[in-house]
C-alpha cells in the first residue's frame, strides 16, 4: 500500500510563531523542522504498523519544513522546487495524509492560519467558496480518486478538514489561543497520538469517502497589496477583478494548481 504524506510546518506541536519558527531565517527554524520531522516519523511508524509499504513524503512548506538527514529510513521524500506534481508521475496512491496543516487565513484562533502565503495573500475562493490549503489538497487528491483519511494540526485545522471529510482521522496537537499562541501538547505526546492515529487511519482505507468538487473551476486570490495583484495580472492566464484580486479558471484542479 502506498500513501502520500503532504507535510507542512505550521501544524506541529510547539510551533506557534511565523518570524522565529516557520520562516527560513528564523532563530528557531531548525528546531521547528526537527519537531516536524519527528512527528512525520511517528506518522510513518503508525502507517507501517497499519500495513503501508511505500510512504511517500512531500515537503509542502515553502522554504522546507523537514530535516532530511533524520527522516524515517522507510520514507521516500519529494524535495525541491519546482517539481512535477506527484499526480503527474504515474504513481498509484491509495490514500493521502495531511500532516502538520493549518487553517485558512482569518480563522478565529487558527494557529499560524494563512492561505498559501502568510505575507502576501488574504483570502482565496474556489467556485465562490472560501478555501485554504486543506480543502484544496483534499479536493486535488479527490480529482485523482484518492481519499484523504488523516490530518494533524491545531484544532481549527482539524475542524476545517472535517468540513470536507467529516470522518477524517483528525489529530489535534494544539488549541489556538490566537493566531500566534496556543495551548500545545508536548512534542512527545503529540508523536504518540499521531502514530496511533496514522495506524487507525490505515485500517479505515475504503470506508472514508473521497471528496470532490465538480468542475469547471474559478479560483480567486485576494492579495494583501494591490501591487501583488497588478504583478500577477501581467500573466495571460489571469484576470484582474479588483484592486487586490485575481481570477484564474480551469477545467481541472491540476490546471488551477499550476496557474496559481
Amino acid at each position: 500500500m502506498r500513501i502520500l504524506i503532504v507535510c507542512d510546518l505550521e501544524g506541529a506541536a510547539g510551533v506557534v510563531d511565523f518570524r522565529t519558527q516557520t520562516y527560513d531565517d528564523g532563530r528557531y527554524n531548525e528546531q521547528a523542522k526537527r519537531l516536524s520531522t519527528l512527528e512525520v516519523n511517528a506518522l510513518i511508524e503508525g502507517a507501517l504498523e497499519g500495513g503501508v509499504t511505500d510512504p511517500i513524503v512531500l515537503d509542502g512548506h515553502g522554504s522546507g519544513g523537514l530535516d532530511i538527514e533524520h527522516i524515517h529510513r522507510e520514507a521516500r521524500v519529494m524535495l525541491g522546487r519546482p517539481q512535477r506534481s506527484v499526480w503527474e508521475q504515474g504513481l498509484k496512491i491509495d490514500a493521502q495524509f495531511l500532516y502538520g496543516h493549518h487553517a485558512m487565513d482569518n480563522t478565529p484562533d487558527g494557529v499560524l492560519c494563512h492561505s498559501w502565503s502568510s505575507r502576501n495573500i488574504t483570502n482565496c475562493w474556489l467556485n465562490d467558496k472560501l478555501i485554504g490549503e486543506i480543502g484544496f489538497n483534499i479536493a486535488r487528491a479527490g480529482e485523482e480518486g484518492v481519499p484523504t483519511i488523516f490530518l494533524s494540526g491545531d484544532r481549527a485545522a482539524v475542524d476545517e478538514a472535517r468540513c470536507y471529510v467529516p470522518d477524517i482521522e483528525g489529530i489535534v496537537v494544539k488549541e489556538g489561543l490566537s493566531r500566534t499562541a496556543a495551548l500545545t501538547l508536548s512534542p512527545a505526546k503529540a508523536r504518540d497520538l499521531i502514530r496511533e492515529g496514522a495506524r487507525k487511519a490505515i485500517g479505515r482505507v475504503g470506508s472514508i469517502a473521497t471528496f470532490t468538487i465538480p468542475s469547471p473551476y474559478t479560483f480567486v486570490t485576494e492579495y494583501q497589496a494591490a501591487a501583488s495583484a497588478e504583478s500577477r495580472a501581467a500573466r495571460e492566464d489571469a484576470e484582474r477583478t479588483g484592486t487586490h484580486t485575481i481570477k484564474i479558471t480551469g477545467e481541472r484542479l491540476s490546471e488551477i494548481a499550476q496557474k496559481r
